[in-house]
């Protein structure tokens, strides 16, 4: 899916199945497992599952596309010394047009390994770009401060995290 896609509701006729849109839909979240490039696609066709329409089943069977001509990729997990854990967030401000809710997104690296990540709708509507930012920040310092609770436990020891935030201004001249 193309990131500036814009779903809305109630843009096109109903979907004739909605029971077939539910099945493969929650099929796919569960692929994201291996999957993570696809989290973003499934995240925006899994918010219309009440009352899906057309054009949001189209996206769907779009991903699907991608899927069958994408059978072989996956997460792919290498040993590297020494271990460290990095992070990558970005929130998108009041992307969403039905509720001004921003999106939240997160990528956790043990190594180069990808191990953990998310991406999902902040439950409040943030003031500012800034709020938003925050807000992702402290949900990736609870997911890391686990991560190294549980290295720890394990026997493991990482250097402190390395966070990046993803953040574009924009100047006005």
């Amino acid at each position: 899916m193309v990131s500036n896609t814009h779903l809305h509701q109630n843009s096109s006729e109903m979907f004739s199945d909605p029971t077939l849109y539910r099945s493969v839909v929650g099929t796919l979240q569960y692929l994201l497992v291996t999957r993570p490039e696809l989290s973003h696609s499934v995240n925006k066709v899994a918010q219309f599952m009440h009352s899906p329409q057309l054009h949001q089943w189209q996206s769907v069977k779009r991903i699907l596309r991608y899927l069958a001509d994408t059978i072989d990729h996956g997460l792919l997990l290498h040993q590297q010394s020494p271990s460290f854990v990095k992070a990558f967030s970005d929130a998108d401000w009041s992307a969403d047009p039905n509720d001004r809710k921003s999106t939240t997104g997160f990528c956790i690296y043990f190594d180069n390994n990808l191990i953990s990540w998310s991406t999902h709708k902040q439950k409040n509507v943030s003031q500012s770009s800034t709020k938003a930012e925050y807000r992702v920040v402290a949900v990736v310092m609870i997911e890391i401060l686990w991560l190294k609770s549980l290295l720890h436990e394990l026997h493991i020891q990482t250097p402190p995290p390395q966070i990046f935030f993803l953040t574009i201004l924009a100047l006005s001249s």
